[in-house]
């Protein structure tokens, strides 16, 4: 707790002397957590604690070049231990553990013909549909207060119209560095690759002010009857996201609408994903949004609701075999300052068999945002 803690201390120290054409900047985000639980046994468990988030990025840019490290330090109250991670691979399955700190962010990025970019090193990755509570079936690296990160390369090309991405990300045999659940492996050198593939619209048409396409494709990663058994497939998933807002009154409040929805072909045995004992998982995916925006001075409210089938495997923001329904509000006290409260809950879909009940979690925080 106190290496990380000084760490953190000497970079914010040092952030006003940063000296051209070095640029610091960075966020530190802190709140309360709650979360209640029911197993399938109908017992039930509680827990809460104090939770903060501190990233501090340092990014130095000459001509068509730009390098960039950041650090990322997450703290909890009912953490055991602190220590630094830096490591080709995530700790735990959602990413760092609670006390531990890493670079988060390590790459060069050449820019080149004007609208093409190429991203090497590690990076953060964000596909999210557009809201008050911003989700992702797919990409979404360090949602929340959690810290994730993509190794790999990004190339992007930004044209009038359209904006391209393409990411090849490396997975470490220990594992990966962002959210891909298991049955997914990385252990065999032929399955060390996650490409997504990205085409979204640059500008609104009308009310449409969010259009986006993607494909993410794990080749030889998924294990369809669990990590100890040999056979090995492809892992596709294809996700469709859109989002509309129009104004409603003279005070400037919006509405805006979302929708996302995604599919999976290829997806493990029931059996492996403890929801059943015959056929395959489900691949279907979705999550809608209705959102008011400004409706009242800088306070905006944000209603999402999701379900993800068992086989879906590489979402941050919703887990296999849950509904999710979320109810947030964001002030805006300040252009740096924002304050966000949120419930929620999340229950599983199916069961193994009848007698057991749904896992059940709902869970509420109250959390504050400063960016510099």
């Amino acid at each position: 707790m106190k290496r990380t803690t000084l760490l953190l201390a000497l970079l914010l120290s040092a952030a006003p002397a940063a000296a051209e054409p070095v640029t610091v900047s960075g966020d530190i985000r802190a709140g309360w957590l709650s979360s209640e639980t029911r197993n399938r046994a109908g017992a039930l468990s509680d827990t809460d604690s104090l939770r903060a988030r501190a990233r501090v990025r340092a990014t130095y840019g000459t001509g068509d070049w730009q390098f960039a490290a950041r650090f990322a330090a997450v703290l909890d109250s009912r953490q055991d231990d602190t220590g630094f991670w830096f490591q080709p691979y995530a700790p735990s399955p959602t990413g760092l553990r609670q006390g531990d700190a890493t670079l988060d962010e390590l790459y060069a990025e050449y820019g080149f013909r004007d609208a093409w970019t190429l991203r090497a090193g590690r990076f953060q990755t964000r596909f999210e549909l557009e809201g008050v509570a911003p989700k992702s079936l797919d990409r979404n690296d360090s949602p929340n207060l959690d810290v994730t990160w993509t190794d790999g390369l990004w190339l992007r090309h930004s044209g009038p119209a359209w904006t391209a991405h393409f990411v090849a990300q490396h997975n470490h045999h220990e594992g990966p560095t962002n959210v891909q659940r298991q049955p997914l492996w990385f252990g065999e050198g032929d399955a060390r690759a996650t490409l997504f593939a990205a085409l979204e619209a640059a500008e609104p048409l009308g009310p449409v002010v969010q259009r986006v396409v993607a494909v993410t494709w794990a080749p030889n990663a998924l294990r369809p009857l669990g990590v100890a058994n040999p056979a090995r497939a492809d892992y596709l998933a294809v996700t469709f996201r859109g989002a509309a807002a129009w104004p409603v009154g003279a005070a400037g409040m919006r509405i805006l609408v979302g929708a996302e929805a995604g599919y999976a072909p290829n997806t493990p045995r029931r059996v492996v994903m403890g929801t059943g004992t015959n056929g395959d998982a489900g691949g279907l995916a979705w999550q809608l949004s209705l959102n008011l925006l400004d409706f009242a001075p800088n306070h905006s409210l944000g209603l999402v609701a999701g379900r993800v089938d068992d086989g879906w495997l590489i979402s941050s923001d919703f887990r296999p075999n849950e509904s999710l329904l979320e109810l947030r509000w964001a002030w805006r006290l300040h252009s740096s300052w924002v304050l966000h409260a949120r419930i929620r809950r999340r229950e599983e879909l199916a069961v193994p068999f009848a007698p057991l009940l749904p896992r059940r979690t709902d869970d509420a925080y109250l959390r504050a945002t400063y960016r510099f």
